[in-house]
């Protein structure tokens, strides 16, 4: 039974707080809508008036505003991010003006948490601060810190980027409500029962809303020595190189167990679940391939569905050229609009948009992929990523006396779990 999630705990998200993703599908509505009052209109020989031109002026007036939106999240993901290598960090220049500007401009109070807390990481008796929540001896990480933070590692963490994210308060064991959208209502004669009982003709609907049960495995970023001269750097430079690190590890962890997470001891991954489509042994990847993946998902979901690859596998169909002779013409075009890096909008493959996850295996250099999945395609927001304590990482910062210095440890705790298997199909041999 397919079951998709009910709307009644979702909180209304203002559009300026929605994903690019879900930005870039609103707008492709607002553009069809918009082209459709002017062809009405050109189809009567008339103008737009009234109430007609007032909608259009509306339509217009929205797909200015997310066009805004989408240039501020192109302004975040230009930023210098850190390198997929486990021993490269965030270059100052970039991440450390963001976060000096937003210390410049803090409240009191938030510019005496960042303090103390760079100061609690060097160990000195500056950090006054109470970072500790109750009973534990742990440090919250300042909330407006820790955002920064995520905006600068967006780029390790293209599944949250159009997963349905659910945030708790706790970490209990929590049961994610679904209701079942395979059943089809039935036609009731006018003398007969409503079904308003505990049954309806013939089937007994479940007395309560039920869905998977969603864990919160800890995440451990792994500790890193911070020596005591580190404090002679200000404090935004001590909470950059030590924080930033350490958050930047745990996100490029949460997105791998995201995308291949078993389910049992760790995160459910999207590919753990999704839908296999068979492509033939010996298959070399190609764009018809790509189509044929698309068109296995049910209509239901391919509205909002989209691409998801490595960068190797993206640039290998980006190659593919016409087979004759001496044209080198790229079979994939880009459309008017589409795959525009100013823009914050991602590449688009018949029609949808192509997002890039280097968790995901690779096409070998020929379009062969033997016995992994290089491409998958469906709604991800059938994919739900629980953020357990609000998705706030936790710090513990502990003294090393033998090396004068002290040791910093972060930990973050989530889940998730692909709702709909068919909302997703992953291409197989």
């Amino acid at each position: 039974m397919h079951e998709e999630h009910l709307h009644v705990i979702s909180p209304q998200v203002h559009r300026h707080h929605e994903n690019p993703h879900e930005l870039q599908l609103r707008r492709a509505k607002l553009r069809a809508s918009a082209e459709e009052l002017v062809n009405t209109a050109v189809a009567r020989g008339k103008d737009l008036a009234g109430p007609e031109l007032r909608k259009y002026d509306a339509i217009v007036t929205e797909m200015k505003e997310i066009g805004s939106a989408l240039e501020r999240h192109a302004a975040r993901a230009q930023m210098p991010f850190e390198a997929t290598t486990t021993t490269a960090t965030t270059p100052k220049s970039a991440f450390g003006a963001q976060l000096r500007e937003a210390y410049a401009r803090a409240s009191s109070d938030v510019r005496a948490q960042i303090d103390s807390l760079a100061y609690t990481l060097a160990g000195l008796p500056q950090a006054n601060a109470d970072l500790r929540p109750s009973a534990d001896g742990g440090v919250i990480i300042p909330s407006i810190i820790q955002q920064i933070m995520e905006r600068n590692y967006a780029a390790f963490a293209p599944v949250v980027s159009v997963a349905r994210l659910f945030p708790t308060a706790d970490g209990d064991p929590t049961t994610f409500p679904v209701i079942s959208d395979s059943e089809s209502a039935v036609q009731l004669d006018s003398a007969a029962s409503t079904g308003a009982d505990a049954t309806v003709s013939g089937d007994t609907p479940p007395t309560a809303i039920t869905g998977p049960v969603l864990k919160a495995w800890k995440v451990s970023s792994k500790p890193v020595f911070v020596p005591r001269e580190l404090i002679t750097d200000s404090p935004i430079d001590i909470v950059q190189e030590v924080i930033g690190a350490l958050l930047a590890r745990i996100i490029r962890f949460e997105n791998l167990k995201y995308t291949k997470g078993a389910g049992s001891t760790e995160a459910e991954g999207f590919l753990t679940d999704a839908t296999a489509y068979h492509a033939g042994s010996g298959a070399v990847l190609d764009l018809d391939m790509a189509l044929d993946l698309a068109y296995s998902v049910p209509a239901l979901y391919r509205p909002n569905g989209a691409y998801m690859a490595s960068d190797i596998t993206v640039k290998y169909l980006r190659k593919l050229h016409t087979g004759i002779s001496g044209d080198k013409r790229a079979l994939w075009k880009d459309a008017f609009e589409e795959g525009n890096a100013t823009l914050g909008t991602p590449a688009k493959l018949h029609g949808y948009p192509v997002f890039v996850n280097n968790d995901m295996d690779s096409v070998s250099s020929d379009g062969t992929f033997a016995s992994v999945s290089p491409l998958v395609f469906g709604d991800f927001s059938k994919f739900v990523v629980r953020q357990a304590e609000n998705n706030a990482p936790f710090a513990y910062i502990y003294p090393v006396p033998a090396k004068d210095g002290r040791a910093a440890i972060l930990f973050r705790r989530s889940d998730s779990k692909l709702l709909v298997s068919t909302a997703i199909s992953k291409l197989i041999v």
